[in-house]
């Protein structure tokens, strides 16, 4: 009998330092490290936006509509504050870059559109050839006597657009002109009438539709 109690408590020992390094190698330090480990890998990094950004430019003025279109921006980017607007002046840079790439694109094809008005009015057998420099004088006399002078805003605004090189434009000038005479006396009176007049020589259909 001594003998099998002996043995029962080497045995009861042994189980004992079995237990315990088992509670050793899985205890609720290591579990807990694990758990956060493991939610940091399914949750992801905590994001460095801010609640709202506080953005601000040198020399620029910027606006709540173009302040709305970012914020998603910078939110998708994860940018915090101090990013964002260490962004903004490179967004500038680009923005007027652009700007200006437009701006000289449509100068360009203002340009280009003003030549091809013009050699098509210094061709036209109304105005051109032979009846440019007339068509020209004639202009100037008829858009005088409405008083649309040199300066005027209807001539600034032909001078802005190009408009004043259209053959058009410059037909229906040197109409008026034709009707003012080269007595210069323009009859104010008459004056719808006799532009009555120039339309229907320009366009004769379209007045006999009316």
């Amino acid at each position: 009998m001594a003998e099998d109690t002996t043995n029962l408590e080497v045995n009861e020992a042994q189980v004992e330092e079995v237990v315990e390094e088992t509670t050793v190698l899985g205890s609720a330090v290591e579990e807990t490290e694990a758990a956060e480990e493991v939610a940091e890998v399914v949750e992801g990094p905590a994001s460095k936006a801010p609640e709202k950004y506080e953005l601000a430019l040198e020399g620029v003025e910027l606006d709540a509509d173009t302040l709305a279109a970012a914020d998603p921006v910078f939110r998708e980017l994860d940018l915090s504050n101090e990013d964002a607007n260490k962004l903004l002046p490179v967004a500038k840079q680009f923005a007027d870059k652009v700007g200006e790439t437009i701006i000289n694109d449509l100068v360009a094809q203002g340009q280009a559109k003003r030549k091809s008005w013009l050699n098509e009015a210094k061709a036209d057998a109304d105005v051109g050839g032979a009846k440019w420099e007339e068509s020209l004088h004639l202009a100037a006399k008829g858009f005088d006597a409405i008083g649309f002078k040199e300066g005027h805003p209807f001539r600034q605004a032909l001078e802005e657009t190009g408009f004043g090189n259209n053959v058009h434009m410059i037909l229906m000038a040197r109409k008026l002109g034709e009707l003012v005479g080269e007595d210069s006396q323009f009859v104010k009176g008459d004056a719808a009438l006799k532009v009555e007049n120039v339309a229907a020589q320009m366009y004769p259909e379209d007045v006999k539709g009316n």
